[in-house]
């Protein structure tokens, strides 16, 4: 029976609380702070100074992940990098050899502070816990395993074991299976690795291994991770064509490049059954080799979004593969330089934005705003996704620049240079690059370069793990093989499944709910939301919405789901 206490609040809180001015929060993604560092070090030719730290933000402790400082400011050698709150661990000054033939020798170091010097990040908010677990098992009484994952990307210490609280059978009707709950458990952002077992311990999931997660709520299901309540039944992740028949493969007749164009979509896994879901979109160029075999290789993509999704450490997304045509090299070049003939990079950007990005927002659930819309090339790909973002910021906010042919364009580079301002535009950039095969070595120098311009200035433009993430592929070339090897890091950062709106606790329950902290969650608790009111559901408002999560919850407790 539904307590009458529940029934008579809706009156207080609509007159208790009100709402604030703030836009949604589409998710919580763990706190960082911009960390800058210094040194006044002069150098010789051939060499540069680097810092190595115990994060894997500075390398951690592998020489040849060292994060290279910008020398614009020379001698002083610095750079800023996004380090998580309240981090901890120490670093080193120092110099490396840095011919791309040196990048990946682990012995190539001379260190410059004569011991380690410590770090302390500040923190951005106490760690109050704050994770919620839900898990759809077919046994009694389970119990969840877990341990965090400290600042250095290393678990350490014993599992920690806690019963689960039976939530219900009827969220995602599977008739077999009961919900089973936890939270309260760690604090919020940081990551853990988990598995559970039953009661007894004989019965183990996984049967191997464990389960990671950042994800402040989450739902194992069929041992994937959700951010949201899955369908009892979840489709895989696929292609929208037959890849053995070219001619399911879409084609536009294209106005702005005056000859047909295919593009080839995969979906992501779920798609037909969670039909109120929508998604954001990669654009990728060089569609032939995305999925399939092309004449240099293929990125072997598909696996890898389904992985990552499976995993929960990207969002789910759909991922548009655009075919190039025959003027590859003049469509992916901005206006202004000329690569054996004119420029038509201008041309291939209305191409996307006037007719594949339309046809894409009307045939498919996507979600259309810059902040959920990238484009990730390789080459010439990599220089047309750059100028995508700095010509069409409103329209793309993420890019993945791989072994970017930045050679191919001084007077585009020349005015990305020249229009950086301050503050720089408002994106997000992968950028990599080989250390190997041809006289450039997969462009290692031009890429550094145009790294160290995003990273220096006197105040940095971007920081190091937040508008820039910056990758050498050791030992590896110009070619598809190395840019598959690649794409996951890419994908990680610039669509991690931290800022993906999180159903769990914006819409099914929240820790937050127990506002007076005792274990438990209960119409004191819901008398302090109404009087004393908090965004509850993490979306960015205080409103009715906050109380209502936890009267739900008290009501499924007292049995009246």
């Amino acid at each position: 029976m539904t307590s009458p206490l529940i029934c008579c609040t809706r009156w207080l809180i609509a007159a208790s609380i009100a709402a604030t001015l703030a836009s949604p929060a589409l998710a919580q993604p763990a706190p960082r702070v911009s960390t800058t560092f210094s040194i006044n070090q002069t150098t010789t030719n051939g060499n540069s100074v680097f810092i190595l730290g115990d994060l894997p933000e500075l390398g951690g402790n592998d020489v040849r992940r060292a994060v290279k400082l910008d020398p614009s400011t020379y001698p002083i050698w610095r750079a800023t990098v996004s380090l998580p709150a309240g981090a901890t661990g120490s670093y080193r000054f120092l110099t490396r050899l840095d011919a791309p033939s040196q990048a990946g020798v682990p012995t190539n170091a001379t260190f410059i502070s004569p011991a380690p010097i410590p770090l302390t990040v500040a923190s951005a908010s106490p760690g109050v816990p704050a994770k919620t677990l839900l898990l759809t098992w077919d046994v009694a009484s389970p119990k969840l395993w877990y341990r965090a994952i400290g600042s250095s990307g290393v678990a350490s210490g014993p599992f920690i074991s806690r019963d689960m609280e039976l939530w219900g059978q009827s969220l995602n009707q599977r008739p077999n299976d009961r919900v089973w709950l936890a939270w309260n458990f760690l604090p919020a952002a940081i990551a853990y690795e988990f598995y559970f077992t039953d009661a007894s311990g004989n019965a183990r999931y996984p049967a191997t291994g464990q389960y990671t997660t950042r994800l402040d709520g989450v739902w194992i299901q069929e041992g994937q991770q959700y951010t949201y309540v899955p369908s009892a039944t979840v489709g895989a992740p696929a292609r929208n064509y037959n890849p053995a028949d070219t001619s399911t493969i879409p084609t536009i007749q294209s106005t702005e490049m005056g000859e047909a164009r295919r593009h080839r979509v995969f979906l992501p896994r779920g798609y037909a059954q969670h039909t109120a879901r929508r998604y954001p979109v990669v654009y990728m160029h060089d569609g032939q080799n995305v999925f399939e075999s092309g004449s240099f290789g293929s990125w072997n993509a598909e696996p890898t979004f389904r992985t990552l999704q499976e995993a929960g450490r990207i969002r789910e997304c759909i991922v548009v593969a655009m075919d190039n045509g025959p003027a590859r090299l003049q469509d992916y070049l901005p206006p202004g330089d000329f690569l054996f003939g004119a420029a038509r990079g201008d041309r291939y950007a209305r191409y996307i934005l006037n007719e594949v990005k339309p046809l894409i927002d009307t045939q498919y659930r996507t979600l259309t705003g810059r902040d959920d819309t990238s484009a990730i090339g390789s080459s010439m790909g990599g220089v047309v996704s750059l100028y995508l973002a700095w010509d069409f910021t409103s329209s793309f906010s993420r890019v993945g620049l791989f072994s970017g042919a930045w050679q191919t364009c001084p007077n585009f580079l020349t005015r990305v240079r020249s229009t950086a301002g301050s503050p720089p535009r408002s994106v997000r950039m992968y950028m990599d690059s080989g250390d190997s095969g041809d006289a450039s070595s997969d462009n290692f120098w031009n890429t550094y370069g145009l790294r160290d311009f995003f990273v220096g200035g006197t105040s940095s433009r971007y920081a190091l793990e937040s508008g820039v993430r910056h990758v050498v592929g050791f030992n590896q070339q110009h070619n598809e093989a190395a840019w598959a090897s690649r794409l996951p890091g890419s994908l990680e950062f610039l669509i991690p499944a931290t800022e993906d709106r999180n159903e769990i606790l914006t819409s099914l329950f929240n820790p937050r709910s127990d506002r007076n902290a005792d274990g438990r969650i209960g119409i004191e608790d819901l008398y302090t939301q109404i009087f004393q009111p908090i965004d509850i559901n993490l979306d960015g408002l205080t409103d009715s919405a906050d109380a209502d999560l936890i009267q739900r919850f008290v009501q499924r407790s007292q049995g009246g789901q």
